[in-house]
C-alpha cells in the first residue's frame, strides 16, 4: 500500500488511449502533410535509434503520407502536424532541431524513452504547444529557462528517476490501481541525486494557463521561492513535487491556487517544519500527499479541504490527535496517517464514513479500547471499506464480533497492540479477507474453526501471541490460496497425519514454538511445499538431525534452538538470511555465496580458524551485513581480509578462543555499527585504523589482553558511538578528555584496567546522560530502532543491540538497551583525585560505578541532582567528609555501595537510605540507621559545634570586610587633598541644609 500518485493515470492516458486514438484518426485522413514536416520528421528519425523499430512505418517514399504514420497526428483541414506521441518507444539517440518546422504542433509526448542528453533549448520555440511530456526519458542537466515561452501550455510533465542506486535496494516504479488510483510507489528507503534540475522556476510563472505540473524527482533545492512561483498559476489544478530535494516551505498571506485539486509534496526534507496552513485552505483539494517529509508539530486544527478524498500525512513526525475535521469530509476515501507520534483513541468518527476504502493509522501512539472504535459502524462503513491497517499502537480489549460484519474488508492489521482474549469465530465471515494480521499481541485460546471459511485468504499472521491448543488439518482444507502462514511464538500444536498432502503452496511459514507432532522429525508434509521461497521459521521446534539440502533454497531460513548437529556444506543456494544459533552443529565454519546478507551461527561448536571463511577467493568481496559467530570454539589469530567485507552492519566473534593482534583491515568496515569481540584473547593495542568505522555505534572488546593508552581518536572520530565497553584488559595511562566528545555514549565502561589519572572534569560534555530525551527526539537522530540491525522478521534474535553491565553482585544484561539504558562504570583502576562536582550534571545516568580507585576528598554535595541514578558504587576509595543529605532524595536508587572509604558522621535520614543493607556503609566511621552503632551525645554536639562554627566565621569574615573596606576609605581621605576637601566641603553643605531646614 504504497504512496499514490495519479499522474500516472494522466500519464497513461496520453501513453495508451490517445495515442491509439490518434493514429486511427490518421488511418481515415485524406490530406497530405507538408512536404517540409514530412521531411523534418525523417530527419529526426534518422538521428536516433530505434531498437524495436517503432518508427517502421516512418517511409520516405515520396507517395506515403506521414500524417498515416505511427505517432503523428495532422490536422485534417490542413494536413499540418499537430501532435507527436512517441512515448514509451524506447528511442535513444540525439534530438534533431529539424523537429522546428513542425510550427503547428500542440502535442509533444517524448516519455518513456532513453535519449541521454540535456534538454534541448530549442523546445522553448515550440510556442503552440499545449501538452508537453518529457518524463522518464532519460534527460538530464539544467531545465532550460524558455520553456517558460510556451506560453499556450496546459500540461508540463517533466518527471524523472534518480540516477543512483545503492547495493540491496530496487530502483523501480511500482504502480497498481487501488481504487481509482494508481498507486505509484518508489521502493527505495534512501533519497538519491536527481537527473533533472534548476537554476529556479521563476519561468514557471509566465505558463499562466498551466493546468497540470508534474516535476517529480526533478531536483528543486535551489528553487527557495516556489511557493510564491507556483501561486502565480491560477489555473493549476494538479501539483506533482514528489522527491524534489526541497527543504523550505513558505507560509502564504493570500492563496491564488484556488483551483487546485491534487497536491503532492511527498518525500521532501522539510525538517522541523510544521504543515503550512495554507495547505489546509485549499478549498477544491481532492488528493494530498504530505508523505515522508519530517513534518513535526500537529495536524491543523481547522480545515477549508472539505472535498479531500485522499490524504496521506504518513512518515512525518506529527504528534496531535487526529482533528474532527478529517472524519468530517464526507467524500474520503484514502486516509493514510501511519508512522508519525499521533495520540489519543482513534475517532470513532470515521467508522460514519460512507466512501472510506482505506484507513491506515499504523505506526502510531493511538489508545483505546478496540469496542469504542469499532463497536458502533455504520452500515455504508462496513460496505465500503477494503484495507484497516492499526499495525503498532497501544489499542487494547478485546477482538469483537462486529469485525466479522465487514463485507469488502480485504486487509485487516492489528498486529503488535495490546489485544487479549480468543479470536471471535464471526472473523470467518469476512468473505473477501485476504490479509488476516492479528500478530504481537496477548491473544489466548484456540484458532477458531470458522477461519476456515476464509476461502480468499492468502496470509495469516498470528505470530507471537498466547494461542494454544492444537490445529488440526480441517482448518487448512478450504485455504487454498494460502501463501503465507506465520504463527510462531505460541502455544499451538499440529495435529495432521503423515499422509496429509496440505490444499496450498505455501511461499513463507513460521512454526517457531509448535509441537510439530512428528517427534524430532521434520514433518513430510513440508517436502510437499515447493514454493517455500520466502521464509521458514522452525526455530525452538525440538526438530533434530542434519539440515535438509532443499532448505538452502528459501530466502530466509531459521531453525535456531534446535537439536541439529553435523557439519554444514557450503552455502550455495538462494538463502539470504540464516539463522542456525543454538543448536549442536559443529566442524569448521561453510564458505557461503556473495548474495548472503545475514548470518547467525552463534552458540554452537563450530571450531578451528575462520581464515577459509573471511579470505576465501571466489568472490572478491561480499554482501553480508550481519555476521554472529559469537559462543563457538572458534580459535586461532584474527586474518586481515576485512576489505572483503565492506558491507558489514554487525559483527560479533565474542566468547570464542580467538587470539592476537586485531588486524588493521577492520578499518575497511566503514559501514560497521556493531562490533562485539568480547571474551577472548585478543592483545596489542586498539588499532589507529579503526577510526575509519565512523557508524560505529557499539564497541564491545571486554575481557581481553588489550593495552596501551585508550585512543583519543575514540573521541574524536565515532562521534555516533553510543556503548564502549573495554572491561577487563590491560589499558593503561590516564582517560583522556577526547573521551568526553562521545556526547552521544550511553554505556561507558573502563573497568578493571590500569588506568590512572583524574576523571576528565569535561564529562559533564556527555550530552547523552545529561537529559533524558522524547521518543521523538531519539527517532529523529537514531531512525526507527536503530539497535535493531537485521532487516529480517524472522529471525531469532532480531540482533537488536544489547550490553553486559557488570554490577557488585552480579552481572546484567541488556537487550534492546537503546536508548533505556546510561551507564558509567571505571573500577578497578587507579584513578585518583577528587569525584569532580560535573559529573553531577548527568542527570540522566542510570549507574555509576567508581569503586576499587584511589579517589579522595568529599562526595559531591548535590549529587542527590542525579535523579534517574539507579546504582552508585563508590566504594574502596579514599573519600572522606559526610554523606550529603541530598543522597536521600534520589527515590529510584536500587543499589547503593559506600564501603570501606574514610566517610564520617551521621548516615542522611531518609526511607531510601535507611532501606540498604549495613554492608552499604561497613569500613567507614559512620553511624545511624540502618548501622548497628547509635551516634553518640559528643557526635551530635560535634555537628552542632560544627554547624555554631560555620555561623561565628561568617559573622568574623562581615566583620573583616567592614574594617577593610573602611580603612581604605581613611587612608584615600588623608592621601588625597583634593579627595577630603570635597569630602569634607559635602558634610558641611549637608549640616548646613540639615539645620535650615529645621
Amino acid at each position: 500500500m504504497g504512496s499514490s500518485n495519479p499522474s500516472i493515470a494522466t500519464l497513461s492516458f496520453f501513453l495508451i488511449f490517445l495515442p491509439i486514438t490518434c493514429f486511427k484518426l490518421c488511418k481515415c485522413s485524406s490530406i497530405l502533410c507538408p512536404q517540409i514536416e514530412k521531411q523534418s520528421l525523417l530527419s529526426f528519425k534518422h538521428s536516433l535509434q530505434d531498437p524495436y523499430h517503432q518508427l517502421s512505418s516512418w517511409d520516405d517514399d515520396g507517395d506515403v503520407n506521414c500524417c498515416k504514420w505511427n505517432g503523428v497526428v495532422c490536422n485534417n483541414s490542413t494536413g499540418h502536424v499537430h501532435q507527436l506521441h512517441l512515448g514509451g518507444l524506447s528511442l535513444t539517440g540525439q534530438i534533431n532541431p529539424s523537429l522546428l518546422n513542425l510550427k503547428h504542433l500542440t502535442h509533444l509526448d517524448l516519455s518513456l524513452n532513453n535519449f541521454k542528453q540535456t534538454i534541448p533549448s530549442f523546445f522553448g520555440s515550440f510556442t503552440k504547444l499545449e501538452l508537453f511530456n518529457l518524463s522518464f526519458a532519460g534527460f538530464h542537466g539544467v531545465i532550460p529557462h524558455n520553456i517558460g515561452n510556451l506560453s499556450y501550455l496546459r500540461s508540463l510533465d517533466m518527471a524523472g528517476f534518480p540516477n543512483i542506486v545503492p547495493a540491496g535496494h530496487n530502483n523501480y516504479y511500482h504502480s497498481k490501481n487501488l481504487g481509482g488510483y494508481p498507486d505509484m510507489e518508489f521502493d527505495a528507503h534512501v533519497s538519491f541525486p536527481n537527473l533533472l534540475r534548476v537554476d529556479n522556476l521563476e519561468w514557471l510563472s509566465r505558463l499562466s494557463g498551466l493546468e497540470h505540473l508534474n516535476m517529480n524527482f526533478v531536483n528543486l533545492s535551489r528553487a527557495t521561492d516556489w511557493v510564491q512561483v507556483i501561486n502565480t498559476l491560477p489555473s493549476l489544478q494538479q501539483l506533482h513535487f514528489q522527491n524534489c530535494s526541497l527543504g523550505h516551505i513558505s507560509p502564504l498571506s493570500y492563496v491564488n491556487i484556488t483551483s487546485l485539486t491534487l497536491l503532492d509534496l511527498s518525500s521532501n526534507n522539510f525538517h522541523s517544519t510544521e504543515v503550512p496552513k495554507w495547505i489546509f485552505g485549499l478549498q477544491n483539494l481532492h488528493f494530498l500527499n504530505l508523505r515522508n517529509n519530517s513534518f513535526i508539530g500537529p495536524i491543523p486544527a481547522n480545515s477549508n479541504a472539505t472535498k479531500l478524498k485522499y490524504i496521506d500525512l504518513s512518515f512525518n513526525f506529527l504528534n496531535s490527535t487526529v482533528p474532527s475535521w478529517l472524519y468530517s469530509c464526507i467524500d474520503l476515501e484514502f486516509v493514510v496517517l501511519d508512522f508519525n507520534f499521533l495520540t489519543g483513541a482513534v475517532p470513532a468518527g470515521f467508522t460514519n464514513l460512507c466512501k472510506t476504502r482505506r484507513l491506515s493509522l499504523s505506526n502510531n501512539n493511538f489508545q483505546g479500547n478496540l469496542s469504542d472504535l469499532f463497536g458502533n459502524m455504520s452500515e455504508c462503513f462496513l460496505e465500503a471499506l477494503e484495507v484497516l491497517d492499526l499495525e503498532l499502537n497501544q489499542i487494547s480489549g478485546q477482538l469483537i464480533d462486529q469485525l466479522g460484519e465487514f463485507k469488502s474488508l480485504e486487509y485487516l492489521n492489528l498486529n503488535k497492540n495490546l489485544l487479549t482474549g480468543p479470536i471471535p469465530a464471526s472473523m470467518g465471515k469476512l468473505s473477501s479477507l485476504k490479509i488476516l494480521a492479528l500478530g504481537g499481541n496477548k491473544l489466548t485460546q484456540s484458532l477458531p474453526h470458522s477461519l476456515g471459511q476464509l476461502c480468499n485468504l492468502e496470509r495469516i499472521y498470528i505470530f507471537n501471541n498466547k494461542l494454544e491448543g492444537a490445529v488440526t488439518e480441517t482448518l487448512f482444507a478450504n485455504l487454498t490460496k494460502l501463501e503465507v502462514f506465520s504463527a510462531s511464538d505460541n502455544q499451538l500444536s499440529l495435529n495432521v497425519s503423515q499422509s496429509w498432502i496440505p490444499p496450498f503452496q505455501l511461499t513463507a511459514l513460521g512454526l517457531g514454538s509448535w509441537s510439530l507432532g512428528a517427534g524430532s522429525k521434520i514433518p513430510s508434509w513440508l517436502e510437499t511445499q515447493k514454493n517455500l521461497s520466502k521464509y521458514l521459521d522452525l526455530s525452538d521446534t525440538g526438530i533434530s538431525g542434519s539440515v535438509p539440502s532443499w532448505f538452502w533454497n528459501t530466502r530466509i531460513l531459521n531453525l535456531s534452538h534446535n537439536q541439529f548437529h553435523g557439519e554444514i556444506p557450503d552455502v550455495r543456494g538462494a538463502v539470504q538470511f540464516i539463522y542456525l544459533s543454538s543448536n549442536k552443529l559443529e566442524g569448521p565454519l561453510p564458505r557461503v555465496r556473495d548474495a548472503l546478507q545475514e548470518l547467525d551461527l552463534s552458540n554452537n561448536s563450530f571450531s578451528g580458524s575462520i581464515s577459509h571463511f573471511l579470505c576465501d577467493e571466489k568472490y572478491p568481496t561480499y554482501s553480508l551485513e550481519i555476521l554472529h559467530l559469537g559462543e563457538n570454539l572458534l580459535s586461532g589469530e584474527l586474518p586481515d581480509c576485512w576489505k572483503k567485507w565492506p558491507s558489514l552492519r554487525y559483527l560479533s566473534l565474542g566468547n570464542n578462543q580467538m587470539y592476537g593482534s586485531i588486524p588493521p583491515s577492520i578499518g575497511f568496515l566503514a559501514n560497521l555499527q556493531s562490533l562485539n569481540f568480547q571474551s577472548n584473547r585478543f592483545s596489542g593495542e586498539i588499532p589507529f585504523a579503526m577510526h575509519n568505522c565512523i557508524k560505529l555505534v557499539k564497541m564491545g572488546l571486554a575481557d581481553n589482553n588489550l593495552e596501551g593508552k585508550i585512543p583519543a581518536w575514540i573521541g574524536a572520530s565515532l562521534v555516533e558511538l553510543r556503548i564502549l565497553i573495554l572491561r577487563s584488559n590491560n589499558m593503561s595511562g590516564k582517560i583522556s578528555s577526547a573521551i568526553c566528545q562521545l556526547s552521544s555514549v550511553q554505556i561507558l565502561d573502563l573497568s578493571n584496567n590500569e588506568l590512572s589519572g583524574v576523571i576528565p572534569r569535561c564529562i559533564h560534555n556527555i550530552t547523552a546522560m545529561v537529559m533524558k530525551r522524547s521518543l521523538s527526539d531519539l527517532f529523529k537522530q537514531y531512525g526507527n530502532e536503530k539497535s535493531w540491525y537485521s532487516y529480517s522478521f524472522f529471525n531469532a534474535g532480531g540482533f537488536r543491540e544489547s550490553a553486559l553491565i557488570v554490577k557488585k553482585g552480579g552481572k546484567l544484561e541488556f537487550d534492546n538497551i537503546l536508548p533505556l539504558v546510561t551507564s558509567i562504570d571505571l573500577s578497578m583502576n587507579s584513578l585518583s583525585g577528587e569525584i569532580p562536582n560535573e559529573l553531577t550534571s548527568l542527570s540522566a545516568l542510570g549507574s555509576l560505578n567508581l569503586s576499587a580507585n584511589h579517589l579522595t576528598g568529599l562526595i559531591p554535595e548535590n549529587i542527590g541532582e542525579m535523579k534517574q541514578l539507579e546504582s552508585l558504587d563508590l566504594s574502596r576509595n579514599s573519600l572522606w567528609g559526610r554523606i550529603p543529605s541530598s543522597l536521600a532524595f534520589i527515590s529510584g536508587l536500587g543499589y547503593l555501595d559506600l564501603s570501606y572509604n574514610n566517610l564520617t558522621g551521621r548516615i542522611p535520614d531518609g526511607t531510601q537510605i535507611q532501606s540498604f543493607h549495613a554492608s552499604s556503609f561497613v569500613g567507614n566511621h559512620l553511624c545511624g540507621l540502618p548501622l548497628t552503632s547509635n551516634c553518640s551525645e559528643d557526635e551530635e554536639g560535634k555537628e552542632m559545634n560544627e554547624k555554631a562554627a560555620e555561623v561565628e566565621w561568617f559573622y568574623v569574615l562581615l566583620s573583616l570586610g567592614y574594617a577593610l573596606g573602611f580603612s581604605v576609605v581613611c587612608t584615600a581621605l588623608v592621601l588625597k587633598k583634593a579627595w577630603r576637601d570635597a569630602y569634607f566641603g559635602l558634610l558641611e553643605r549637608m549640616w548646613m541644609s540639615l539645620t535650615t531646614s529645621t
